[in-house]
Parts: C-alpha cells; structure tokens; sequence
C-alpha cells in the first residue's frame, strides 16, 4: 500500500514532529509504501502568485512542486494529514498547500450537471491533529476541520473513508499519550 503523509509543522522538536516519525514507523513496519510531503522543509511556497493566478483558470501549474505533490497524492492509496490546529484552522501553508495543489482537471473535475467530481480516488484517509482545544470547541464554530475540510475538500476531491484524531490539550502528558494510543490503534488496522 501507498501512504502519504502531508506534514505541516515547522520545528523538528514538535511533539507533531514526533507523531510523524512514530507514524512512519508504524507504517513502514507494514510494509507500506511511505512518501512524506513535508512542506516546511520543502520550502513550499503556499502564497498563489500571479503567475500561479495567470494559469489558475486553464487548470495548469505553475509551481513545479505543487505539480509533483499532485502527481504523488494521485499515486496513493492512503493519505495521512498531521498538523497543529492554530486560530481554528489550517496552519497557512496547508491551506496554500490545498490552494494551488487541489486544480479542476487535475484533483477534481465537474460533470454534465455542474457536480464536483473527485478525481483523486484515495481510499482511506486520516487527519492527525494537535491543539489546545476540544473538537466540541469546533462545533460551536461550525466545525471548521470536520465540515470545511473532511466533508467538504476531501470529498470534492476524492479522499475518501476520512477519520480524524485530535489531541485537544497537548500540552498535557496524558493527553499526548491517549492520541498517540489512538492513533497506534487506527495504524494497526
């Protein structure tokens, strides 16, 4: 199986960082395929561009690197998320990650009337993600990670089976502890 990991974190002294790598780990264990898109240490550029806006509407790239993490999530068969949830939402560049990578004819298209229709076709998704606030949090918010994202980009674009783990206090040690047992369980599946 191939798995993607999308990682948006900038320090490698994270405890997002050590999620990563326990994640990778489980998964290389199972002889998954693992690809790790880390945007940070790309230096991806999440800003769109004029010359990104200027072939925007064609369905065309141009960032290279926004062109090559399409071509891998369109090579995979599972798609891991892991960031920290900061103001209630994305961190910046995810969301310019989704931006300029996500392109009608590309990860998408529409049918004959007017429908989104995914073009990606992952599998089995999950969305790993830290903060300092409980999902019910969310819900008073309209639930920004589960709606906006989950339900509504995945599924525009073809990510499908979605299951999203949240740690909700990370600064504290049994809070890490029950979302690292959590998502060992969901690894191990």
């Amino acid at each position: 199986m191939k798995t993607t990991i999308v990682y948006a974190h900038p320090w490698d002294g994270s405890f997002n960082h050590s999620i990563l790598e326990d994640t990778k780990a489980a998964l290389i264990a199972k002889n998954h395929d693992v690809d790790v898109i880390d945007l940070h240490a790309d230096n991806f550029d999440p800003v769109m561009r004029p010359a990104d806006l200027r072939v925007f509407g064609r369905g065309e790239y141009h960032d290279e690197l926004a062109l090559d993490y399409k071509n891998r999530l369109q090579a995979s068969d599972e798609v891991i998320f892991i960031f920290p949830i900061w103001w209630y939402g994305l961190p910046a560049i995810l969301k310019g990650f989704f931006d300029k990578v996500m392109l009608k004819g590309h990860t998408y298209s529409e049918d004959e009337d007017h429908n989104l229709v995914g073009l990606l076709d992952v599998s089995k998704a999950a969305v790993f993600t830290t903060a300092n606030i409980n999902k019910e949090i969310f819900g008073y918010l309209g639930d920004p990670i589960q709606n906006a994202l989950i339900s509504g980009l995945f599924k525009t674009v073809g990510i499908n089976n979605v299951t999203w783990i949240h740690c909700p206090t990370v600064h504290l040690e049994e809070s890490r502890n029950n979302f690292k047992q959590e998502i060992k369980e969901y690894l191990a599946k």
